[in-house]
């Protein structure tokens, strides 16, 4: 298998929650054209990211969601719980802590601050420490994803935290500096970014 593209990855991820909805509704059996429907994207387009990771559809029958469904969950890493930390526990942290990850098999285990008044404390059943602990709390809870929510200044304090304590995977709200380790992977949550791309659609409808 070559590198698969970034665009059919997010969209896989979306296959994947489209899925879990059609199960819970007891749905198994579905033609690729009524996927494409339920998640809002063309029939090829499904074909097409699926035959990335072989053969899962029948000739006239369309594919079981409940073997695609497992099998999606496997290439994207899920098939196993994934334990997550939330660094720094501000109003968006706070709202981490409350987030249904575990319908997507991601479990919130700790969250980390400096702050004395919510060190030593639990929001939503889950423990604060302080980033200090980051380390041992890491090895002991089996953490291998940590959320940033920190203010900007100190991103870069919380990042080399973050990679000492073995954790390979980060989410940010902030820009971090590199670089990092090979074996860390970094993605970033850019609302601004987003904002300022909706806008232009808005305003431009993607034409210049």
């Amino acid at each position: 298998m070559g590198r698969i593209p970034e665009n059919t990855l997010r969209r896989l991820t979306h296959y994947l929650r489209c899925m879990q909805r059609l199960a819970e509704q007891g749905r198994d059996e579905i033609q690729s054209k009524d996927l494409a429907a339920y998640c809002k994207v063309s029939d090829s387009l499904v074909r097409r990211d699926l035959s990335y990771f072989g053969e899962f559809g029948k000739r006239g029958k369309g594919y079981s969601i409940s073997i695609l469904l497992p099998k999606i969950r496997e290439i994207v890493g899920l098939d196993k719980e994934r334990n997550i930390a939330v660094v720094g526990i501000g109003n968006i942290g706070r709202a981490l802590l409350n987030y249904p990850f575990h319908r997507f098999n991601f479990k919130v285990v700790a969250g980390f601050d400096i702050k004395p008044e919510l060190v030593g404390k639990e929001i939503n059943g889950v423990p604060i420490y302080h980033i200090d602990e980051i380390g041992r709390v890491a090895k002991e809870k089996d953490i291998s994803i940590a959320i940033v929510a920190v203010p900007e200044e100190a991103g870069d304090a919380v990042k080399e935290k973050i990679i000492t304590a073995g954790i390979r995977g980060i989410l940010s709200f902030v820009l971090l500096r590199g670089p990092f380790p090979k074996e860390v992977w970094v993605r970033y949550i850019e609302l601004p970014s987003e904002l300022e791309i909706l806008s232009f659609y808005m305003e431009k409808g993607g034409v210049i």
